[in-house]
């Protein structure tokens, strides 16, 4: 039998919308008032960046500013509805936040027989080094496989994160790119594409593969139409 985790996600959507560029801003203010005593909610400590794979992560949902939190993130959201105010500043914007939605479910990560097909959204997978490999390469074929690569590796990073780790093949192909945009990442202009992929492994809506994962880089979400005879 293949290794399996079936993992506890919790989505908290508030009541205000909020645009991708201010998703950093949401961040900072989610972490002002928690105090940044919670490590979940930054990923740093006194010491320096904690790197691991985020489980608390910053979004944008259906327009509306949410956080997604992922096994022991989920805990960690005691110390956010224990410290907040219920105000919550958005760059120069004051707002009166309440919760719109909150959703709890279960999720089964695995490798499988099938595959199944996702869209991922403002993807950044080149880094200084492989940016200049990838323009260097001649045809689009090249390229591709290159992003496949580093997608897989993205992916399996996401396993590590919830601590499962497999021996079986975890294949990953692109289907199409279907748009390449330059973003601000870490006050950086980065290649950023959203792209359709297929995968053997079955991954949660919403999850952030790569950098920027925390805060809203990388979202994912599964194309039902394909998937819903597996």
């Amino acid at each position: 039998m293949n290794p399996t985790n079936t993992i506890r996600l919790l989505t908290v959507l508030f009541n205000f919308e909020i645009e991708p560029t201010e998703i950093n801003q949401f961040r900072g203010a989610v972490i002002k008032t928690t105090q940044g005593k919670n490590s979940l909610f930054h990923n740093h400590s006194p010491s320096g960046n904690i790197y691991r794979y985020p489980k608390i992560q910053y979004k944008q949902m259906y327009k509306k500013a949410a956080l997604l939190c992922i096994e022991e993130g989920i805990e960690g959201m005691q110390d956010f509805f224990s410290q907040t105010d219920w105000k919550m500043e958005i760059g120069r914007e004051k707002k009166e936040i309440t919760v719109a939605q909150i959703k709890v479910q279960q999720y089964r990560v695995a490798v499988w027989a099938d595959r199944f097909e996702y869209q991922i959204t403002h993807w950044l997978p080149l880094n200084q080094d492989n940016y200049k490999r990838y323009h260097e390469l001649p045809g689009l074929s090249e390229k591709i496989q290159l992003l496949e690569k580093i997608l897989l590796a993205n992916i399996l990073s996401f396993l590590q994160g919830i601590d499962l780790y497999v021996q079986e093949k975890i294949e990953v192909k692109i289907r199409s790119i279907q748009k390449e945009r330059i973003l601000i990442y870490k006050g950086q202009q980065m290649q950023a594409f959203t792209l359709q992929f297929s995968t053997n492994v079955s991954l949660p809506n919403f999850i952030g593969l790569g950098k920027g994962s925390s805060v809203g880089f990388g979202v994912i979400k599964e194309i039902m139409a394909n998937n819903k005879n597996k």
